[in-house]
């Protein structure tokens, strides 16, 4: 290798066991040798001793769900027996081997992955490297990526290459990557100088100058010349390098006998599937004497069980100067030698096909199904998408164009759903179908933050007032009445609701409990929540139903079942975590932590996300996720973020009319104000919604901010104006308040209440237990019981409540409310110490989560399986934890833990 010492000097030290994390990426331009970088780098490993596994991915691949995953673990696959059945079931099922027909959890099947690539570097370091990765399946891709980001403690190693400049957003930005730049003049020259006939004089300058430093055109370039005695003609304009290459390629493939060349024409539409395969497509009498011109002249590679194009660039030469007609002629061949493989056959076919064949939409349709089947999304939009454009049935067009459009809002690209569903309208198609079509396309526009044009599709004027609404359908209609908050829309759609009311198992069916828990809360909130234990303890729940039920505990506050439940169908750990149907489920799953006290999940949830808001991709999601990190930043002290991010949300989603996410901005620029003492300003934001009666803007949402109203009308002189609404919202919620809300609203009567009365309503509030599910709002109800006995002169009673209010804050991390606690607690007498540093608390949340779990009695398995971590992993933070908390053994993390305010 010539040049090249700081590339490898990099990658080196990027690889060394020593590296926190070894992996590294490798960027460049085709041909500038990257591949040779990753080879050499491959031999010196398994001169050390390490084992390898590799995978090159393949432009005929992409569509394949989990192709490149499958080639990367095949020669361990054998070790997957050894893995915990969870995951063992999960990995089998992506790569279509399980018995299981239920998707598999892709969190379980990356872990799967992680597990067995552990298992292999328990007896070795293991390097795993992967070139010409922006060919690899977008499931592929998601899992490598899910194993950058936990390679910390392993002995596993991670080297990806590929083409371009650009980083592929997949890939974890703490991952170092080294750019491969052109040779030096010098080492161009010195390059040059090696080949077996070097041109001279003008011609090698030409060369040098045309080349431009790339290592592949040098050599070609100078082969062609010795051929030749000239460069391949490039016409006036200049040529890129790239294009150059190819064209020199394809002359030397010309060269070759016409058998030849018609079975790299093969090979080049085969392009990753097995030799036997390829076999099978030639002609009668071909073998694989036939390729032996083109491994002499150093364009392929034969091997027992594939055949290899020497570079990528080669591949392109021989598929793209070929004749359609060609091309045509070998897929159609490949189609008919690949009947045991059904998903590669489609596609197969699909490269042959120019106009609608039925047969070929219906098996690119069956090969999405099972794409969806092993929890390939993204796989299976690019299959529904190219059987609709080859179906000649219209009504068959926009069925699957509207699967389509649903694929991809799973997949979180709203701009390609929004696309598909606008192209499945047009087509001429049945009243039913177009409702439904109509119905999706609501839902995409809900997404997109536009509440009313969404609602008019789901529910158009035309329809009647008292007709019965499907299930499918009213589910959308009811999450836009929520997002919305339109009184209207509210009123269109209860009289529909009530209609079907009465038919058979509707009043236990998960889409009806959304649509009458959501609709009316405080009507049905008693009803549904009595009903929610057996139907999300059912079985076969698939990831719509459980998201649709999480949002419906979270919003009727049955927080801890909602966690469990969203936190099923999308983790804040998974790359995918802010795409799935747009990234609301990961602000429905941030919001429920963020209720239930646990900040650090709710943070990790939302941070990306948010950050997408930041940056002007404004969707219900993104959104959403921006106004709960304006809560966390305004709970935690960070005022000044908050109040930035809250602005940015309401200056979207009030135009929008998004009611339910702009009160949640407006709660989190009151917090902020309240956390800076400028009670006028909380005031200001907690009284918007609310309406000029005292009616609550947002039917259901408005009214848990009733109790911070009504402090800040307190001390405002505004308590006349805090009863009128206090009053309006109590009508409002009647006896339909979940334990939550009750205690808020004995919070509001409180603050709002005489001497003699205030005591009683402090008292009731905090002595239902299960207001401590909520720990903040609990903090809140004994920090004010705490102030009003001090003005009570109770001070013994006042110092106790306000122990107690300190130490949930100091816990949650709620530090301007724990502030407050503490010269309440001056104030009333007590000493004050300044707060003990927590040495958990100074762990990561990662460490944090693990040490919580571990002081439970879990083992490093079982602590890996809940947050999708290696055992070998689990152990590392635990070792490297223990000398910060001051222990030695296992057994002393329980007292550690239960030492934590808070816990």
């Amino acid at each position: 290798m010539i040049g090249r010492q700081e590339e490898r000097a990099a990658i080196a030290e990027a690889l060394s066991p020593r590296a926190t994390a070894a992996s590294v990426l490798l960027l460049g331009e085709p041909g500038v040798g990257k591949t040779l970088l990753l080879d050499t780098t491959v031999d010196e490993a398994l001169r050390a001793g390490t084992r390898v596994l590799r995978v090159r991915g393949n432009a005929a691949e992409t569509e394949l769900a989990f192709a490149g995953l499958h080639q990367l673990l095949h020669p361990v696959l054998d070790g997957a027996d050894a893995l915990p059945v969870r995951q063992r079931t999960a990995l089998l099922a992506a790569f279509g081997l399980g018995d299981d027909p239920a998707p598999p959890d892709l969190m379980m099947m990356s872990l799967a992955v992680l597990t067995l690539a552990s298992q292999v570097a328990s007896t070795g370091r293991l390097l795993l490297a992967v070139d010409d990765a922006q060919w690899l399946d977008h499931g592929s891709r998601q899992v490598l990526g899910f194993l950058a980001r936990r390679l910390a403690g392993e002995s596993i190693a991670l080297l990806v290459a590929v083409r371009g400049s650009h980083r592929p957003d997949w890939l974890d930005p703490s991952v170092p990557q080294v750019v491969v730049s052109p040779l030096a003049p010098a080492e161009a020259e010195e390059l040059l100088g090696t080949q077996p006939d070097p041109p001279v004089g003008p011609t090698r300058r030409h060369v040098l100058a045309t080349a431009a430093g790339n290592p592949l055109a040098l050599v070609e370039l100078a082969r062609s010349v010795a051929r030749d005695g000239r460069l391949p003609a490039a016409g006036p304009v200049p040529v890129p390098v790239t294009d150059l290459l190819e064209r020199t390629f394809a002359a030397r493939v010309d060269e070759l006998p016409a058998a030849t060349r018609e079975a790299l024409m093969v090979a080049a539409a085969a392009d990753g599937a097995g030799l036997a395969g390829v076999l099978a497509a030639l002609p009668p009498g071909y073998g694989t004497e036939v390729w032996l011109p083109a491994e002499r002249a150093g364009l392929v590679r034969l091997h027992a069980d594939r055949i290899d194009f020497c570079h990528p660039l080669i591949r392109s030469a021989v598929y793209g100067s070929a004749p359609f007609t060609e091309r045509r002629r070998a897929h159609l061949a490949l189609a008919d030698a690949l009947t045991g493989d059904p998903d590669r056959r489609a596609w197969q076919l699909s490269a042959a096909t120019v106009t609608p064949e039925e047969p070929v939409a219906l098996a690119l349709e069956a090969a999405a199904v099972r794409a969806l089947g092993r929890g390939a999304v993204a796989e299976a939009l690019a299959g529904l998408e190219r059987a609709a454009e080859l179906h000649p049935a219209p009504t068959e067009r926009a069925r699957l164009q509207a699967t389509a459009a649903y694929a991809a809002v799973v997949a979180g690209d709203i701009a390609r759903a929004e696309d598909l569903a606008a192209r499945a309208s047009r087509l001429d198609t049945d009243p039913d179908a177009l409702r439904w079509i109509s119905a999706f396309s609501g839902l995409v526009e809900m997404l997109m933050l536009r509440m009313e044009r969404a609602f008019c599709l789901v529910v158009p004027d035309e329809l009647p007032g008292a007709a019965q609404i499907d299930g499918g359908v009213s589910t959308i209609a009811t999450g836009i009445v929520h997002h919305s908050g339109i009184p209207a829309q509210r009123e269109r759609v209860r009289p529909m609701l009530a209609a079907r009311s009465g038919a058979e198992g509707m009043d236990t069916h998960p889409f009806h409990l959304w649509d009458i828990g959501v609709t009316d809360p405080f009507l049905y909130g008693e009803e549904v929540r009595g009903r929610l234990p057996a139907v999300t303890a059912a079985p076969g729940l698939i990831p719509t139903q459980k998201h649709t039920l999480g949002v419906l505990c979270m919003l009727l506050d049955e927080t801890e079942t909602a966690v469990s439940l969203l936190g099923d169908v999308v983790n804040p750990q998974w790359e995918d975590a802010a795409d799935f149907h747009a990234g609301t489920t990961a602000a429905d799953l941030a919001l429920a932590n963020l209720d239930g006290g646990r900040w650090a999940d709710a943070r990790l949830g939302v941070e990306r996300l948010a950050d997408r808001a930041l940056a002007g991709q404004h969707n219900l999601g993104t959104v959403r996720a921006l106004a709960v990190l304006a809560t966390l930043c305004a709970l935690t002290g960070e005022t000044g973020a908050a109040r930035r991010h809250a602005a940015a949300v309401l200056a979207v989603t009030e135009p929008a009319c998004a009611l339910a996410t702009t009160v949640r901005a407006r709660r989190a620029a009151a917090f902020a104000a309240t956390a800076l003492g400028d009670h006028a300003t909380a005031h200001h934001h907690l009284r918007a919604l609310f309406d000029g009666s005292g009616e609550p803007a947002h039917y259901h949402l408005s009214c848990y901010a009733v109790a911070d109203l009504a402090a800040a009308a307190v001390l405002t002189g505004r308590a006349d104006d805090a009863h009128r609404v206090l009053e309006r919202v109590g009508a409002a919620v009647g006896g339909g308040a979940s334990p939550r809300l009750r205690q808020i609203l004995l919070r509001a009567g409180a603050l709002l209440a005489g001497p003699a009365e205030a005591d009683a309503c402090f008292r009731e509030a905090l002595q239902d237990p299960a207001g401590q599910r909520w720990p903040f709002e609990r903090g809140q109800i004994w920090l004010e019981y705490g102030e009003w006995l001090r003005r009570q002169r109770q001070i013994a009673e006042a110092r106790a409540a306000l122990t107690k209010a300190r130490e949930i804050f100091e816990g949650l991390g709620a530090a301007p409310w724990g502030e407050r606690a503490e010269a309440e607690l001056r104030a009333a007498g007590v000493v004050v110490e300044p707060a003990r540093p927590s040495a958990l608390r100074s762990l990561t949340p990662q460490r944090q989560r693990i040490v919580r779990l571990a002081a439970q009695g879990l083992t490093n398995r079982e602590i890996g399986e809940r947050l999708f971590l290696s055992p070998r992993t689990v152990g590392t933070h635990l070792y490297q934890a223990f000398p910060a908390l001051g222990v030695t053994s296992r057994g002393q993390l329980r007292d550690i833990v239960e030492r934590e305010p808070g816990d």
